[in-house]
């Protein structure tokens, strides 16, 4: 049974990119990591501390050169810190309980600055370990130690260099894609929702849906800032150019962060409707032509998310005129309908009628500022 799902999984990570490959490579490369931390040590004719290279190496090892770079910086500096702090306790006083409790302690608060960030507990390890097996009160054994972790955060770095990670602009770009997949889809049920009036709404379907736009929003912008990560001190950047221009990254930032605010217009559109079809309140009840009406709106909205899909928008240097002209198209059918809800409906009806218009014109006045801000990134 093992057996066949660790072929079936290493199948996978053979014949396509995805979760199965990058697990894959980056055991590769922490076990060709540590071999070789292991072998330069032996060659250096270390014992004692040789398994603070493997330790190094192993820790230091990360899916991209920038994050390997960044986290052995850190975990240098921790070491150094921590052998020190172990160190001066260790040739001045003694190991004791006392002290060694002392210089836990001490450690653990250093350790709270944020420049070490996921580094931060391997101060109050090197200390304890340095000061419970006696290297503390040495200081050729305290040398080993950082000469040790030297080499096995110099191995993790060459093997990441190595194997450095292809740069991946297309998966920054479908996640991109992806988001204004998810919003048109949304957008679209809304409107044939609204199009049979108020039997037609499902709004906690419509609620769930836009809450599970937050894990996208999470998800396009991890995407993107692995690719930002990826070509950061990438040494495929010297050997091949990239096709794309780095700043196509902060585009697709900026259209993210735009449809994010989208996605939250239209789920205070949702919570507007939900509030005034609420038996419980006071609000008149929300007529089916309003509804009707309003549905109208929200297909070209969804229309607008579909063009940013199917015509790639963040793709391109100058937004397209048709993206123009549906989003003013529809912003000009809101003052339509605002300005007919002023004499065709009861004043009593308009702060909810006025609500869902503005909760509407404010969505698609993001799209347009997406548009907008990707032209300045570009520029820029």
């Amino acid at each position: 049974m093992f057996k066949e799902g660790l072929t079936r999984t290493l199948r996978r990570a053979y014949r396509r990119r995805g979760f199965e490959r990058e697990t894959l490579v980056f055991v590769v490369k922490s076990a060709l990591a540590s071999v070789i931390a292991f072998g330069a040590g032996v060659l250096m004719g270390e014992e004692t501390q040789l398994g603070f290279a493997v330790f190094a190496a192993l820790l230091v090892v990360r899916p991209t050169v920038y994050g390997s770079v960044l986290s052995s910086g850190r975990y240098v500096v921790a070491v150094f810190l921590g052998a020190l702090l172990a160190g001066v306790i260790g040739l001045t006083v003694g190991t004791h309980l006392w002290s060694f409790t002392l210089a836990i302690v001490v450690a653990l608060l250093m350790g709270q600055v944020k420049y070490f960030g996921g580094q931060s507990g391997q101060l109050a390890v090197i200390a304890g370990f340095a000061l419970a097996s006696g290297s503390a009160t040495n200081l050729d054994e305290l040398g080993s130690l950082l000469l040790m972790v030297c080499v096995g955060s110099v191995s993790a770095l060459l093997v990441n260099i190595l194997m450095a990670p292809a740069i991946r602009f297309r998966d920054a770009g479908n996640a991109v894609l992806d988001f204004a997949d998810g919003l048109s889809t949304l957008s679209g049920d809304i409107a044939q929702g609204l199009s049979g009036g108020e039997e037609g709404l499902d709004l906690d379907r419509w609620d769930q849906a836009s809450e599970r736009l937050d894990g996208t929003v999470r998800n396009a912008l991890e995407t993107v800032g692995r690719q930002e990560d990826r070509f950061r001190l990438n040494p495929r950047r010297l050997v091949r150019r990239p096709t794309i221009p780095v700043g196509r990254l902060r585009t697709y930032r900026t259209w993210i962060y735009a449809l994010s605010r989208a996605s939250q217009h239209m789920r205070s559109l949702v919570r507007t409707l939900r509030t005034a079809l609420d038996s419980g309140t006071r609000s008149p009840a929300i007529d089916d032509a309003f509804l009707q009406e309003l549905a109208t709106v929200m297909e070209r909205v969804s229309k607008t998310f579909a063009l940013v899909r199917d015509a790639e928008e963040p793709e391109h240097h100058v937004p397209s005129d048709d993206l123009r002209a549906l989003v003013n198209e529809a912003l000009d059918k809101v003052v339509e309908q605002r300005e007919r809800m002023l004499h065709s409906w009861d004043d009593e009806r308009w702060p909810i009628y006025g609500a869902l218009l503005t909760d509407t014109e404010r969505l698609l006045e993001e799209i347009d500022e997406g548009r907008e801000n990707s032209t300045r990134v570009d520029a820029g």
